[in-house]
């Protein structure tokens, strides 16, 4: 998949701590249903900024991308940080030589 032209969605929003629990547990329920269109998708929670989280999701072709913008996860997605938080931003856009990768197991 080098050189390969990639989509991204990114989704940030401040998420106070009585709701994280709830909020992981739908985003959870989201990858879950995501289609096989969406190559990676990752949720974290920002280091430098408390309780502020972001969604990264990357995407094989723009019609997959625009097409989830349209479904009902991403307006549960959105309705997650509308109604469990503060949404700060949302950005896609085209991205090139992105490398994916992924642990499945690691030996500690």
């Amino acid at each position: 998949m080098q050189n390969a032209i990639l989509y991204f969605l990114k989704i940030s929003g401040t998420i106070n701590n009585s709701k994280q629990r709830e909020f992981q547990q739908t985003v959870q329920f989201i990858f879950n249903h995501l289609p096989a269109e969406c190559l990676s998708h990752n949720l974290t929670l920002d280091v430098n900024i408390s309780n502020l989280y972001h969604f990264y999701s990357l995407w094989q072709s723009e019609e997959a991308l625009a097409e989830f913008k349209f479904s009902k996860e991403f307006d549960l997605l959105s309705g997650a940080f509308q109604t469990l938080g503060t949404p700060h931003e949302t950005l896609s856009g085209k991205g090139a030589n992105a490398q994916l990768f992924e642990f499945n197991l690691l030996d500690t």
